[in-house]
């Protein structure tokens, strides 16, 4: 009986530390994930000298805008605080991959970023609009009413469904109240030059539905009212598509915090089966 009862305790301590260990190793560390991509060395660098990469790893989900060396350049020589409002603005509180974006329902959407959850924004300067303008053609700007969208979606660096998403855009988005803005570069010589970017004039409320982005691009782009806005911490919901059905690849898959869990759960069923044959 007692050689029994230690084989099951045996059991539980192995399922036990299978939990702990899968949550540790699962654990979010973009520092090490951005390093990988030299091009991305000094964005990395930034995020570490102001602090957000603690604060990115704390959470489950989360996108990232990512600049590139170049790109970055045009704010590194700022203020740590300033980087670090600027930066704040380039990490949004829920996942976009590349999937999601083009099953976007609308034309615009305002996405919630971690300087919503300081308490210091104003006018909406904690979220940023992202709007397609053109098929495989997405644009990025301040959520305050007026701003231009002057960073464009150049492709995705890392997908981790449904924790870690990493976007590169071309241009820092800087919000009214955050220093100088950042405009896009001038098209080389000889090229078309860019139409100009549209503007979040007139906003409506995130809420409000809009059509799909088969017709022209949109005149404006939405911003939240402020009885809509996010509380501290909330990212809003993902915008649904309004004519087409759900996909398979939009349902969230378990992610890894929930498999420690059941794994921590069945633990503890085990241990209650040895507290009873040993009581027996």
């Amino acid at each position: 009986m007692a050689a029994k009862a230690s084989l099951l305790l045996l059991i539980v301590v192995a399922f036990l530390i299978l939990a702990l260990s899968t949550t540790s190793t699962t654990a979010m560390n973009v520092t090490k994930v951005l390093g990988e991509y030299p091009e991305y060395g000094t964005f990395n660098d930034l995020l570490t000298k102001t602090k957000l990469t603690e604060q990115i790893n704390h959470r489950q989900t989360i996108t990232i805008l990512a600049l590139d060396n170049d790109s970055v350049s045009s704010i590194a020589n700022r203020s740590m605080d300033e980087v670090k409002k600027i930066l704040m603005n380039h990490i949004i509180l829920d996942f976009f991959d590349k999937i999601k974006i083009q099953n976007l329902g609308k034309k615009s959407a305002i996405l919630t970023t971690l300087y919503q959850t300081t308490g210091t924004a104003m006018e909406q300067q904690g979220f940023v609009n992202i709007t397609r303008i053109g098929p495989g053609d997405v644009v990025f700007g301040s959520g305050v009413p007026g701003s231009p969208l002057v960073s464009k979606l150049l492709g995705p660096v890392v997908s981790q469904p449904f924790n870690l998403s990493v976007l590169h855009v071309s241009t820092p988005i800087v919000a009214p109240g955050f220093g100088d803005p950042v405009l896009p570069p001038p098209p080389p010589p000889g090229s078309k030059p860019p139409s100009s970017p549209p503007k979040n004039s007139e906003a409506p409320s995130p809420s409000e539905e809009e059509s799909d982005y088969e017709g022209e691009a949109p005149d404006s782009a939405p911003s939240p009212s402020p009885s809509d806005a996010p509380t501290k911490g909330k990212s809003p919901p993902s915008p649904k598509d309004a004519d087409e059905e759900e996909e398979e690849t939009d349902a969230p898959a378990p992610s890894a915090s929930s498999i420690a869990g059941s794994g921590i759960a069945i633990a503890s069923v085990m241990g209650l089966v040895v507290v009873s044959l040993v009581a027996f």
